[in-house]
């Protein structure tokens, strides 16, 4: 069994005394029906991202290290930073908003804060894949942080403009592309991990820091 894989095991025993919404995938073998687009039947369940936040907290603060500043409140938001005590790693900000019963979770890195997750990324019932899969998606951003794979590249206007040109977010295997950035994003992700040049314009913000775990 992998580091990773025991890590996600110890989640899973402190998240299954919870007692978090489950529900099963309702478009397996199916497509969604077109009443289900821009409904959301039961907003309530989606606090099984916050619970498995909470299990995450629990696991990282005990067994880690972990420190954990907040939550702070601001209106319907909370915010709280996680930072583990290995040298140059990156610190994890969490933000959990409601809207109503609806809650939402947002990842982003703690110094800007730059943000590379939001769950769900769509609440309605037509984009529902069920608790496994959101919960995984949940898993993956989090270990992209604790396994140093988290590649964040804010890049400059060309013009000069205010807010980032391009932002290149990369977890795991996966990664995104907003804005006018460069072609070669894959290879710009592993120069970033494997400590190269990846040869950015200048005045780009690379956001890479070592793992938390061993």
């Amino acid at each position: 069994m992998s580091k990773i894989d025991e890590v996600i095991t110890s989640v899973d025993a402190v998240f299954s005394r919870l007692n978090a919404p489950c529900w099963p995938d309702p478009h397996a073998g199916r497509r969604a029906d077109e009443e289900e687009y821009g409904r959301v039947t039961d907003p309530g369940r989606f606090r099984a991202l916050t619970l498995r936040l909470a299990a995450w907290r629990k696991y990282l603060t005990s067994s880690w290290g972990v420190e954990v500043e907040g939550p702070r409140q601001s209106g319907a938001t909370l915010a709280s930073l996680w930072t583990s005590p290995r040298p140059s790693t990156l610190a994890l900000r969490v933000t959990v908003s409601r809207t109503g019963e609806l809650s939402w979770v947002q990842l982003a890195i703690g110094a800007d804060p730059v943000g590379f997750g939001s769950l769900p990324e769509c609440a309605c019932d037509a984009c529902d894949r069920g608790s496994a899969a959101l919960l995984a998606d949940l898993d993956a951003l989090v270990i992209s942080v604790l396994t140093g794979n988290l590649v964040v590249v804010v890049g400059p206007h060309t013009d000069g403009g205010p807010g980032p040109g391009f932002l290149i977010v990369a977890t795991g295997e996966d990664w995104s592309l907003e804005g006018e950035g460069p072609a070669e994003t894959a290879e710009i992700v592993d120069a970033v991990r494997s400590g190269d040049d990846p040869q950015l314009p200048a005045g780009s913000v690379v956001h890479h820091g070592k793992a938390w775990l061993d």
